[in-house]
């Protein structure tokens, strides 16, 4: 299975962190949340990661080069690059649809039916071993759930108890009290940026353009009969967009440490 990693955001809110720093570039104990993602999907047992770029991409390539200090081969796709039809720079990235549809040669060269995907800023400890297992591959996507009762405002899947998805909510951000009045009628997750997906939503993606992956690729498969499964694994999850929450991913990362999991993570690509 191959992976790729959404890194071409600019990462606004963590100014000013990121006027020299691309986001996925930022750090928590003392590593780029982009060197994490890839040393836990090295860890998972993937080797082929792609990877696109848009500001300060230079940054990124020369620290993380081709990947074999991890382990693994990085594909990179510049995003600054012009579309087809197009002769002038561009001015804004892909997005998540756009991103993983240019890549879509990369993400079927072995012929999987499915790969992960992953936000080169979601800071997790996460088995994503465990995750790749859970995935079935009648599903267009599964999606790693995450709950936390201080983010009341993210929790925006509809998470049906029979591990399917009722759907994506679209509302003002919620509050605590209004989370607990809606766990009496279901479960909301949080999107933790982390998702098994098939290689058939590539195909709802359109081409050559900026889109959503969830707007233009899950919804038109969901609308033409497909089904998104969801899963929420044990671990830490925090949202770094903004400077509390990279503080917080800091804190935990400097206190797990001393877990086994976590040295494994620190190790792979020193062996």
């Amino acid at each position: 299975m191959r992976a790729f990693v959404l890194a071409a955001g600019l990462g606004t809110r963590l100014r000013p962190l990121t006027r020299l720093l691309p986001k996925p570039m930022v750090s928590a104990g003392d590593m780029p949340l982009l060197e994490r993602a890839v040393r836990q999907l090295a860890l998972a047992g993937i080797t082929e990661i792609g990877i696109n770029l848009f500001y300060l991409p230079d940054v990124i390539t020369s620290h993380l080069g081709d990947g074999s200090q991890f382990g693994v081969r990085i594909t990179w796709f510049d995003e600054r690059l012009p579309l087809p039809g197009d002769t002038t720079q561009r001015r804004e990235p892909l997005g998540t649809g756009g991103g993983l549809k240019a890549a879509q040669q990369f993400l079927t060269a072995d012929g999987d039916d499915a790969f992960v995907l992953v936000n080169g800023d979601a800071w997790h400890t996460f088995d994503l071993g465990a995750v790749i297992a859970s995935h079935n591959s009648a599903d267009i996507a599964t999606m790693v759930v995450h709950r936390d009762r201080r983010r009341p405002d993210l929790h925006l899947l509809d998470c049906r108890p029979d591990g399917t998805m009722a759907g994506f909510l679209h509302r003002p951000p919620m509050n605590l009290d209004e989370l607990e009045a809606h766990e009496d009628r279901g479960i909301l997750g949080i999107y933790t940026g982390v998702a098994v997906y098939s290689a058939r939503v590539l195909d709802h993606l359109p081409e050559n353009r900026v889109s959503g992956l969830v707007v233009h690729g899950l919804r038109p498969a969901v609308d033409g009969g497909e089904r998104i499964a969801w899963h929420e694994p044990d671990g830490l999850w925090v949202d770094c967009g903004t400077l509390a929450e990279l503080q917080r991913a800091d804190a935990f990362t400097r206190s797990l440490r001393a877990l086994p999991t976590e040295a494994r993570l620190l190790a792979v690509g020193q062996a």
